[in-house]
């Protein structure tokens, strides 16, 4: 008898364990990966909504997003007819792959289709009043930053939204940026509690890095964050928040990254003072 009770224990513990192994005890990045193969049979298969929660589940473990998690959930957006988005998502996965990515060429034809459904007429429903209200209260921003990235926290979305500009405009101080070269200024940022860290690795000429963790608390941070550029030099800047004629943050010269980078650090501070 006691034979036959550990018999169906067993056989019950093995039934369970496909429902266990969805959240597993890997290290983070492990996880991402595990993930990673899991959408992408949900995208074989069809399956767009279980391909969105598991990419949910991979921005959820704070690691950095790999270069195919974009073009994963451009594809399940297009799927979605979420057009605007998808053709977000497929650029940053052009930009950061670039002409050698994997599925670069696929990105670029699912990038003309997003863009020729975006200009298909679509009727709209008369606006009422009182939506109008609801429309002026919301951040269409940081709404469709929370959208891109899966996430339902503005601070969340604002981080992994600058380390993609950090990351796709990386400072070489050349016309032409070469992907993984080890040269010039790579930075990351991250938030800890109330605190902004900066991580700054920069190249000397020979290729060797240098890495230099920066911490700032928000306590009378000025939150408007300047930017500039120098054309000459392939270059752009942001000016450091407290010590205000000081570089802070350097990317490749690209004046509309340098801005976007600008407003987003600048509301990401604000929203860290606890101010919306």
């Amino acid at each position: 008898m006691m034979r036959l009770l550990n018999r169906n224990w067993l056989l019950a513990f093995f039934i369970l364990i496909p429902a266990l192994s969805l959240a597993t005890g890997l290290p983070p990045e492990h996880e991402a990966k595990r993930l990673l193969l899991a959408v992408q049979h949900s995208i074989d298969s069809q399956q767009w909504v279980k391909a969105e929660q598991q990419l949910k589940a991979i921005t959820a473990l704070e690691v950095p997003l790999p270069e195919k998690f974009h073009y994963m959930h451009g594809q399940v957006l297009f799927h979605q007819a979420e057009y605007e988005l998808a053709q977000k998502s497929l650029e940053i996965y052009v930009l950061q792959a670039g002409e050698e990515g994997e599925f670069y060429i696929q990105a670029l034809e699912m990038i003309t289709a997003a863009d020729e459904k975006k200009r298909e007429v679509v009727v709209e429903k008369p606006v009422k009043k009182s939506d109008l209200t609801l429309e002026k209260s919301k951040d269409a921003y940081l709404d469709g930053l929370k959208a891109l990235y899966l996430t339902d926290s503005a601070i969340d979305a604002l981080v992994l939204r600058i380390n993609s500009i950090l990351s796709t405009h990386p400072y070489q101080g050349v016309r032409v940026i070469q992907k993984d070269a080890n040269k010039g200024a790579k930075y990351r940022i991250s938030v800890v509690g109330k605190q902004l860290q900066v991580q700054e690795k920069k190249y000397a000429r020979d290729g060797s890095p240098t890495l230099l963790v920066s911490k700032m608390d928000m306590f009378g941070v000025d939150p408007f964050v300047k930017f500039g550029c120098d054309y000459e030099r392939y270059i752009c800047w942001l000016y450091h928040p407290v010590n205000q004629f000081d570089r802070w943050i350097l990317i490749d010269r690209d004046k509309s990254a340098a801005k976007e980078l600008s407003e987003a650090m600048a509301r990401l501070i604000r929203l860290l003072q606890g101010v919306k």
